[in-house]
């Protein structure tokens, strides 16, 4: 693990600021999930983001006002100028509507460089696939599946992925040449060359909570905006800072029907300021 992660985690320097450290852009939510994108932001600034832009409805405003007060508005997700932010993180809540595809298709033809692509998102980029569109060259994509989304990103089943977790996320990182996390138990990483591939074996079975993959993509987007770079590491320690985390407080003797979004987001802000990093 650590030859692998090695560089994952480095010091800020003296004369940082909220630029330098980096930016990324968080768009999602809706009337039903109105929260996700909130998560994802909290854990962009858990994971040390120097600025979150959200891209959320009127119905997220509350939530992210009161839980991620620093947070700017970019206006909403079917109606905002995209920031230009260091990475952007898109598909958290949006749900399953024609809205939700023109939101996606405008930010997959934006100039963002650097797109983490998760949840509903994913549904819009595999049936868009399937018609024939293919992700533009010269940008970075890292896709966040579980094993649901992972099926309809190859077009087959569930019980397939889970029997060749490993071949699945080749396959998805080959198709698409993208960086893929495919979430789970033993998370995988896999570079869009099929070559490098972690296998994450930290964290535990009360992990299993809905907005972890919401907390996830967005700690994804803080290290990777603040690497200014490479994905497959920046996909790979985010992974494994996010179950860490969660094993540390149950290291701790903490209560584990606790070990949600809020008590990890106090669990990553600490190991990253103590430097209990691999």
């Amino acid at each position: 693990m650590q030859g692998i992660l090695s560089g994952a985690f480095k010091a800020r320097e003296t004369t940082a600021c909220k630029y330098s450290v980096g930016t990324v852009t968080v768009v999602g939510g809706s009337v039903r999930y109105s929260h996700a994108p909130v998560i994802a932001g909290l854990g962009a600034r858990a994971a040390g983001a120097g600025l979150v832009y959200l891209a959320v409805p009127e119905a997220s405003r509350i939530a992210a006002g009161c839980l991620l007060p620093e947070a700017v508005f970019a206006g909403t997700p079917d109606d905002c100028d995209l920031p230009k932010s260091d990475t952007l993180v898109v598909g958290l809540g949006l749900g399953h509507s024609p809205e939700t595809e023109g939101t996606v298709m405008r930010v997959l033809d934006s100039d963002v460089k650097r797109l983490v692509l998760d949840a509903d998102a994913l549904t819009v980029l595999a049936g868009c696939y399937a018609s024939g569109y293919r992700l533009a060259p010269g940008r970075e994509y890292i896709l966040t599946p579980h094993e649901g989304e992972a099926a309809r990103l190859l077009g087959c089943r569930r019980e397939e992925i889970a029997a060749d977790r490993t071949g699945a996320a080749r396959a998805i990182a080959s198709r698409y040449g993208a960086t893929v996390v495919l979430k789970g138990a033993r998370t995988v990483v896999m570079a869009p060359d099929v070559e490098n591939i972690y296998v994450n074996d930290s964290g535990n079975p009360f992990m299993a909570l809905g907005g972890m993959g919401d907390l996830l993509a967005g700690v994804i987007g803080a290290r990777w905006a603040y690497l200014k770079g490479e994905p497959f590491l920046a996909a790979a320690s985010s992974v494994w800072l996010h179950a860490a985390a969660s094993d540390r407080l149950v290291a701790g003797n903490i209560d584990p029907s606790i070990v949600n979004t809020a008590a990890k987001i106090g669990s990553m802000r600490i190991a990253l300021d103590q430097g209990e990093l691999p």
